[in-house]
C-alpha cells in the first residue's frame, strides 16, 4: 500500500512538471497571406486565358494608317521645297559676277564649259545697188561713231553688218538708235547658233527664301543668266 501512494505521487508530479513545460514554450505564430479582394479570378501570366488580351480589329488598323498619312502629310506641306539650281550663262562677265555671290554665300558648285544653241539677232542694213555705195556708207557710220563692215559673201553680200546682239531688248534699243543717228533703215534676223555656254551647278539643296536672297543679287535686266531649278 505504501509502494502504491509513493506511485501515484510520482505520477502526478511528472504530470505536473509536463504541464508546466508545453504552457511555457511560445507556441509560433503564423503569418496571414495577403490578397486583395476581388470578384473576379486572378490567374498567372502563364495561366491566363487567350480571350483576356486585346484584339486588334481592321477598323482600328485604319484608323491608324488613316493618322500615319495626315501627319506624313503635314511634314511635307510644313517642309521647304528643295531644289539643286544651275545657272547658265554666254558671257565670262556674267560667269565671274555668278561666281562672286557663290563665294559670299559659301555655296559650293561645278562649273563646266558646253556647246548649246542660243537665240541671236543679227543687225544690219541692206545691200545698196553697187559695192561703192556700201563703202561710202560704212564712212558714214564710223564718222558717227557706229561700227560697221560690208559682207562680200554669198547672198548676204554687200549688206552693211551692225552686230551680234543676245537679246531681242538689247537688239531692238540698238537698231533704234542707229537709224536715228545714221538715217538708214535698220533690219534685225533672228537665227540660232551655236556658242559655248558656261554651267554652274551649286552643289547642295537650296530652299526658295535663300535662292530669293541669292538671285537678288543680280541686276537681271543687264545680265544673260539661264536658271534651271532641278530636284535634288
Amino acid at each position: 500500500m505504501k509502494w502504491l501512494f509513493l506511485f501515484v505521487v510520482l505520477l502526478n508530479a511528472a504530470f505536473l512538471s509536463w504541464h508546466s513545460f508545453v504552457q511555457d514554450t511560445p507556441e509560433k505564430s503564423r503569418e496571414s497571406i495577403y490578397g486583395p479582394p476581388v470578384s473576379e479570378k486572378i490567374y498567372l501570366l502563364s495561366e491566363a486565358p487567350i480571350e483576356q488580351y486585346p484584339q486588334v480589329d481592321e477598323v482600328s488598323n485604319e484608323s491608324l494608317e488613316n493618322a500615319l498619312n495626315k501627319v506624313i502629310e503635314q511634314a511635307t506641306v510644313d517642309a521647304p521645297e528643295l531644289f539643286c539650281p544651275r545657272l547658265e550663262t554666254e558671257r565670262s562677265e556674267d560667269k565671274k559676277q555668278i561666281v562672286r555671290v557663290l563665294k559670299d554665300f559659301g555655296w559650293d558648285y561645278q562649273d563646266r564649259e558646253v556647246t548649246g544653241k542660243r537665240p541671236k539677232f543679227w543687225l544690219y542694213i541692206a545691200a545698196p545697188e553697187t559695192p561703192a555705195i556700201a563703202a561710202r556708207i560704212v564712212k558714214e557710220l564710223a564718222a558717227k561713231s557706229i561700227d560697221s563692215f560690208v559682207i562680200n559673201r554669198a547672198e548676204m553680200k554687200n549688206r552693211i553688218s551692225l552686230g551680234l546682239y543676245s537679246s531681242q531688248e538689247r537688239a531692238d534699243q540698238a537698231r533704234q538708235r542707229i537709224q536715228s543717228a545714221s538715217g538708214y533703215p535698220v533690219d534685225v534676223y533672228e537665227h540660232m547658233r551655236n556658242v559655248p555656254l558656261q554651267q554652274l551647278d551649286i552643289a547642295q539643296p537650296v530652299d526658295e527664301k535663300d535662292w530669293e536672297q541669292f538671285m537678288s543679287r543680280f541686276d537681271l535686266t543687264k545680265m544673260m543668266i539661264k536658271v534651271e531649278k532641278n530636284p535634288c
